[in-house]
């Protein structure tokens, strides 16, 4: 009896010990949140650029937050009242869009009292955060942007050249015309693209008589003064990643041919100095799929990348620390930025993107010539969403993730068609100035996409005449002021003072 009494009392006992335990567990999740709110912290943050376009800010507390959105206006940026604050739900962040101007310097500031916590107890001291465009330091891939400086694409001629179609820039022979001319108007650099695949034979051997071409090309060049960039461009693995992904044999020829390749242009260049950059891929994708990669793909195209640095380098001679350019799918900045990854223990490496965007305006543009771009473009052709915001936005995201860390970066294409009316010239013209001007205050080497077109419309993307250097379209004007925008040192050469000079849209005749 004693012995049952004893079992019952010690049942009761852990009974009331586990009730006890899960009612301090459900007490501690009931605690009321007590006392003022604390900030903690704000995105952006203030190393981030925060510069010109609508952006949205938010900022952080300890405890969950009111606010009453009447107070809105007391919120200011730069001495402006910001446009909205609102705390969405229950939430310990308060989410504030402004506009943000081209000052170099953002201040925000919210005032003591207007953000409340629990029991209404308020922020009590007041929110001043500032963000700075501040210049680039001085370290190798600054160095790098000062000496590429701005540059031209040799566009079509051995990119497209093969034994049966030829050079599709109609000339046969470059001469050193256009490198002296390109070198009198200040640029730096020319991009040479090469196709190579189809001037080998069924061993995969470069022809020597066309290696012979492409270096007299290149040596005109580099006698003008100019740096110059060769790479594979249209190459027959160009558009095979997809296929390489899902099939190990194909993958593995791939491989074989892009370390043969490179191994056969690297030894004709060795010599050369560090005047030569290789660039190892143009815009590697799958089939017609422009827009990203598969995981497997962006890997693969990383192995890629990663067999043609340890072709080049093992060549030796002055290969072994040449500058070698890498990019990744279809050379887009975005996808460059997420998917890149960059040869280990290798500090010659440079990274390569393309934008051509707005495509609608810069390669493809409307037959009725109502095109134009920026803050005074047509409604109803414009491309919403790819105006100055957009493109300041892309390049400082090259700065960011690579100048701003000392990895050099340049843009080895980028351009905008010959018009069809003088009002979209004008507007062509506004483009190139503004984005070359973006491209140097973020650090980034521009090189323009030339395929020597003397008509207008699509693809038409001639600047000077391939054959005797002669300036084709505005060329003459166009390309000084480029090179003046992507070079020139005065700090007030700022983006509203290129803002302030956008043409005005005229809707053509009827």
């Amino acid at each position: 009896m004693k012995l049952k009494n004893i079992i019952n009392t010690l049942s009761l006992a852990a009974v009331a010990l586990v009730a006890t335990g899960c009612q301090d567990t459900d007490a501690q999740t009931d605690v009321l949140e007590v006392g003022a709110p604390a900030f903690v912290s704000i995105t952006p943050d203030e190393t981030s650029v925060l510069l010109f376009g609508e952006k949205t800010i938010t900022v952080t507390f300890d405890k969950n937050i009111n606010f009453a959105t009447k107070n809105t206006s007391q919120i200011t940026l730069n001495g402006k009242a910001v446009k909205y604050a609102n705390v969405a739900g229950v939430s310990k962040s308060l989410t504030i869009k402004a506009d943000v101007d081209f000052s170099k310097t953002q201040k925000l500031h919210i005032p003591a009292g207007l953000v409340m916590g629990p029991q209404k107890k308020t922020y009590d001291k007041d929110i001043d955060i500032t963000w700075e465009v501040k210049p680039l330091a001085d370290n190798i891939a600054t160095q790098m942007t000062q000496k590429l400086g701005w540059g031209w694409n040799l566009g079509n001629h051995f990119d497209t050249s093969d034994t049966q179609w030829g050079y599709w820039d109609g000339v046969t022979t470059i001469t050193a015309a256009p490198f002296n001319t390109l070198a009198a108007a200040g640029a730096k650099t020319v991009r040479i693209p090469v196709t190579w695949t189809n001037h080998m034979d069924a061993t995969n051997t470069i022809a020597a008589g066309y290696l012979t071409e492409v270096a007299d090309v290149v040596d005109k060049a580099l006698a003008a003064g100019l740096n110059v960039i060769i790479n594979t461009h249209h190459d027959s693995f160009e558009t095979t990643l997809g296929d390489c992904a899902n099939d190990a044999t194909k993958a593995e020829a791939t491989a074989a041919l892009i370390q043969t390749l490179w191994t056969q242009v690297a030894n004709k260049f060795k010599n050369y100095d560090e005047k030569l950059i290789f660039e190892a891929f143009n815009e590697v994708h799958a089939g017609d799929n422009w827009s990203a990669g598969s995981d497997a793909e962006n890997a693969l195209l990383n192995e890629w990348n990663q067999i043609a640095v340890d072709a080049i380098r093992a060549t030796g001679g002055n290969n072994a620390t040449r500058w070698i350019a890498i990019s990744h799918y279809a050379a887009n900045v975005d996808q460059v930025i997420a998917n890149l990854q960059l040869p280990e223990n290798d500090s010659h490496i440079i990274v390569a993107a393309h934008c051509y965007d707005p495509y609608n305006f810069c390669l493809a543009p409307v037959a009725s010539g109502t095109n134009s771009w920026g803050h005074n473009a047509n409604a109803g052709t414009s491309v919403d969403g790819a105006n100055e915001e957009y493109v300041i936005a892309q390049l400082f995201k090259l700065r960011q993730a690579y100048i701003e860390k000392g990895i050099p970066c340049y843009l080895g294409e980028y351009g905008c068609v010959w018009q069809t009316t003088d009002n979209a010239n004008a507007f062509r013209k506004y483009y190139l100035e503004f984005y070359c001007r973006a491209a140097y205050l973020a650090g980034i080497p521009m090189f323009v996409w030339d395929n020597n077109s003397k008509g207008s419309g699509n693809e038409a993307n001639g600047y000077l005449d391939h054959a005797d250097g002669s300036w084709l379209n505005d060329g003459g004007t166009v390309v000084p002021m480029m090179i003046k925008a992507c070079t020139d040192t005065d700090e007030s050469y700022w983006f509203n003072t290129i803002w302030d000079k956008s043409p005005v849209y005229e809707a053509p005749a009827e």
